[in-house]
């Protein structure tokens, strides 16, 4: 039930309500930080990118797009990476819809331990994850030891090429492609499968002419997050990848550090962009009502007697081969399923079990399983100083940059809840962009942008675009928040004589408290994962923690990095157990204290 947001409706002197009537409503001034941030640091550098892609010799020129567009090797790479992301979107899809499906449909305590298996990974890093697959994928990894013991002497290769690379995609945006539709699929009532079920038909047929429409929202939209995020993807291509599987994000990167050609990279990243921007609205706009279930199929087109025919014979050939079709998966659907789940689980767990032992190996290079075990590593990280500083470095700039950004992405979505209904829809969109702008293009913009004023290298330019980074999950999260809180609340404070900080301190911030803490958690991870930023904005004095850990991986592949990695796991788990025990205290307490007042 919707809510009216107005200030009118509460109760109290008549004529205070008068006088709140006529006043005019400021709430939009919550929005000013939030659009000057994003204009700011994030249109702006994006209009610097356009304009230096302009930019010649002789002045303005097209002559850099002129050289990208008749350039063979700019074409291979965009073809290789609209390939990689169509086969990332299509697996991930998959079997994110076989193991939502699954989801809904197992006991809720089982329910519980699998989205363990789904959400501890989504919340580990990229960078730790796609290093996993290189001692599980390497000549001498784990799957080839695997093979050996099963007689099978040349094994493929899996890593250093587009195979290494495909699987590495899937292992990190499976969740983002399960989520969404698990999120669907829990709130659909089967009464209407119940009822085709009861009236004859099989539980595959019930499922595709009932239950799949009501999912096919949800569908399109996690294929459009993947296609769209995979586009942008650096560092796994670059890890997992070979020399010739270059993606089109690693193709700008080397048009401006290594040809040192600032110019052809800018124009290299706003053809990117316009093709992004592009697949997002045909995606989001034209695709959806076309691919949209349950309406009325379209009339046959005039003609002949002779054409009609046969475009009914074709239909009741397309039924025929459904009906079979569906019929097969019915009677395969519980291993389709368990199947599904097994090769998405091995896919989400195995990089984090082969991180932590891997890390107590003594050995100086790849071999997995370790040949020796020992801790030789986790002294050398600890007495590493220039590691130490780069933990704390990063610890501090993605805490500064999360904080930051859940005060302004607060405000900002206070101003787009209750603010003025004619600016929700473009501060909306606004706010999305910088998720679906890849990130290389925005560190490249932003790179243009502030170079001349001497940020590069400092703690400051590292901070400001993680601010715009995590901007949308503040915002997105407390919103949401804010749409379910009933503001009658509010309004009752107000007419018991509460100012506005009275009213924020005591029934704002106390509500929203779940939400602004998710805000900054996923706010921290965004800046604390970050390797695109940081190679951009990074310099002697200021090197993050993963930029350093990506350097190191480049350079030599020793277990130094997967310290790193249990270290930092370790860290997340020792947070999310002392958060129940403090919890669980609090309770106690609080239980103690009624106790002591009751007697």
């Amino acid at each position: 039930m919707s809510v009216d947001s107005s200030q009118e409706r509460f109760t109290g002197d008549p004529a205070s309500a008068v006088s709140a009537r006529h006043r005019p409503d400021r709430r939009w001034l919550t929005l000013v930080p939030l659009l000057a941030v994003l204009i700011l640091l994030f249109v702006v550098p994006l209009c610097s990118l356009l304009a230096d892609s302009f930019r010649g010799g002789q002045g303005l020129t097209l002559e850099n797009y002129h050289e990208q567009v008749t350039s063979p090797v700019f074409w291979r790479a965009m073809r290789r990476t609209l390939v990689i992301a169509a086969l990332s979107t299509g697996i991930c899809v998959a079997l994110g819809y076989c193991m939502a499906y699954a989801l809904t449909r197992v006991p809720r305590r089982l329910r519980g331990a699998l989205m363990v298996v789904v959400l501890v990974p989504y919340f580990t890093s990229i960078l730790i994850r796609s290093y996993a697959w290189i001692a599980i994928l390497a000549p001498n990894g784990l799957v080839a030891r695997t093979l050996a013991l099963v007689g099978v002497d040349n094994p493929p290769d899996l890593v250093f090429n587009q195979t290494g690379m495909l699987i590495g995609t899937v292992q990190i945006l499976l969740p983002l492609a399960l989520l969404p539709i698990y999120s669907v699929m829990s709130g659909i009532d089967r009464a209407a499968v119940r009822a085709a079920q009861s009236m004859g038909a099989s539980p595959a047929v019930a499922h595709w002419h009932v239950y799949r429409p009501a999912t096919s929202s949800a569908v399109l939209a996690s294929a459009a997050l993947v296609f769209i995020s995979t586009l942008g993807f650096y560092v796994t291509p670059a890890l997992l990848g070979g020399p010739g599987d270059t993606l089109i994000a690693q193709s700008i990167l080397v048009q401006f550090s290594n040809l040192v050609d600032p110019a052809g990279a800018a124009a290299q990243a706003v053809l990117l962009l316009l093709i992004v921007l592009l697949l997002f609205v045909v995606l989001f706009r034209y695709l959806a009502p076309s691919l949209s279930i349950g309406g009325t199929s379209a009339p046959a087109r005039r003609g002949s007697a002779e054409r009609r025919v046969r475009h009914e014979q074709l239909l009741d050939l397309r039924a025929r081969v459904l009906d079979t079709v569906l019929g097969v998966v019915g009677r395969l659907r519980l291993p389709i399923l368990v199947g599904g789940w097994v090769v998405g689980a091995a896919l989400l767990v195995t990089p984090l079990v082969v991180v932590a032992i891997w890390s107590f190996s003594d050995a100086t290079y790849l071999i997995f399983p370790p040949e020796e075990y020992s801790t030789r590593w986790f002294a050398d990280y600890f007495a590493d100083d220039a590691w130490i500083d780069s933990t704390l470095l990063s610890l501090g700039i993605a805490s500064a940059s999360a904080a930051i950004g859940v005060v302004i992405g607060g405000l900002g979505a206070f101003g787009l809840v209750r603010g003025p209904r004619r600016s929700r829809v473009p501060v909306a969109i606004l706010v999305a962009m910088p998720m679906i702008v890849p990130p290389m293009i925005y560190s490249l913009g932003f790179f243009v942008l502030v170079a001349p004023h001497g940020l590069v290298g400092t703690r400051m330019g590292l901070v400001l675009p993680y601010v715009v980074l995590g901007l949308p999950f503040a915002v997105s999260i407390t919103a949401a928040a804010l749409r379910n809180l009933d503001v009658r609340l509010e309004n009752a404070a107000r007419s018991l004589g509460a100012g506005p900080l009275s009213v924020l301190r005591h029934v704002l911030l106390p509500a929203l408290r779940p939400a602004l803490v998710s805000g900054f958690v996923f706010a921290f991870l965004a800046a604390f994962d970050d390797v695109v930023v940081a190679t951009f904005m990074s310099g002697p004095t200021a090197v993050t923690l993963p930029l350093r850990m990506f350097q190191d991986i480049k350079l030599e592949v020793s277990p130094r990095t997967a310290v790193v990695a249990v270290v930092l796991l370790g860290a997340g788990v020792v947070a999310v157990v002392l958060r129940f025990v403090m919890a669980w205290l609090v309770r106690a307490v609080r239980v103690a204290l009624s106790r002591m007042g009751a007697s």
